[in-house]
């Protein structure tokens, strides 16, 4: 089963949200910040019917395997 979310998340340019807490939606960044409920909630609220993927990005380069 391929997870489109993480394979788009691998290979996104996600510098300028290095250290934060982002919400994903049908692959793309919807909502961002240093509070993991609060972004959650921001972004179901958008997108009640839609899959929210929470992700911490890595402050530096992380390999992921």
């Amino acid at each position: 089963m391929r997870d489109v979310n993480y394979e788009w998340f691998l290979r996104a340019d996600l510098e300028k949200f290095r250290g934060l807490y982002i919400a994903i939606v049908d692959g793309r960044v919807v909502e961002s910040g240093e509070e993991p409920e609060k972004i959650y909630v921001k972004a179901k609220e958008k997108y009640p019917k839609k899959e929210v993927v929470l992700w911490k990005v890595p402050r530096e380069e992380t390999l992921i395997l």
